[in-house]
């Protein structure tokens, strides 16, 4: 299915500039600062994906941190017909230096051979884009597409297009609400559009007195024996709108009242 290009608004061109005025690449916390008008913030994340139809604007680990970095406008349009061409399956064979992405067995030491998958299915609304390609070893690639057939795809689909974070775990946790939810999971819809520098910082901060969700951290073992994490959330409820001021603005606050 291709894409249909998005019309670059004024808040796309503010981006652009910052990005093209910083070479080195700027987090999305970095971008969110530099721009005022918290009506644009609340929808930020978005608008930056939306710049990816038309520029070519890669989410790279810089000096520890994940930045955003502008390489030029792309020749054409953006459009998925899940194409994987030679040139990038050399380059993302070659990225994974022999290891899978996902498990980390070699074909050096563990004779696995290396598949590229795409991170977010495309029937979830994944794109054939590097950002959203990884090499990964058949194994894992089975294991991967049979786990995920237990879902349904339109929820799943609605889940990683909403632009907040917050909404992705938060969905993810009503899915399962009373029920442990793997943690691989909820980080998995937390990078689903993005890398989170801290996923579990953004769960956290669901439980904040402002938000109210109670969610239960637990331990158990998956059916390969090995323990995992998991969290429960005992209620669901909407999260507000403007969930995002409201979780800043109890920062803000709580750190005006800390003490110096």
């Amino acid at each position: 299915m291709a894409t249909t290009a998005t019309k670059l608004g004024a808040i796309h061109h503010k981006i652009l500039d910052l990005l093209k005025a910083n070479p080195a690449g700027l987090t999305i916390y970095e971008i969110r600062d530099q721009i005022a008008d918290l009506d644009v913030q609340q929808h930020l994340d978005k608008r930056v994906r939306e710049l990816r139809y038309t520029h070519k604007v890669p989410l790279r680990r810089i000096g520890g941190k994940a930045v955003y970095v502008y390489e030029g406008e792309r020749e054409q349009g953006l459009s998925d017909g899940g194409h994987i061409s030679s040139a990038l399956r050399a380059k993302l064979l070659h990225a994974a230096h022999g290891k899978c992405q996902m498990c980390g067995r070699t074909i050096a030491d563990d004779d696995i051979k290396l598949e590229i998958d795409h991170k977010i299915p495309r029937n979830w609304g994944g794109l054939t884009v590097e950002e959203n390609l990884w090499a990964i070893c058949g194994l894992c690639n089975g294991g991967k597409r049979d786990f995920f057939a237990t879902f349904n795809d339109e929820e799943m689909s609605r889940i990683l297009a909403k632009d907040s974070v917050y909404e992705r775990i938060a969905e993810t946790l009503r899915i399962y609400e009373g029920s442990p939810t793997p943690a691989w999971l909820l980080q998995f819809v937390a990078n689903a559009d993005d890398f989170q520098e801290d996923w579990q910082k953004r769960l956290r901060e669901l439980r904040y007195p402002v938000i109210g969700y109670e969610i239960a951290a637990s331990r158990r073992k998956n059916p390969n024996g090995k323990w995992e994490a998991a969290y429960t959330l005992r209620e669901w409820k909407p999260l507000p709108d403007d969930h995002k001021f409201l979780i800043k603005e109890f920062e803000r606050v709580n750190r005006k009242a800390r003490p110096n």
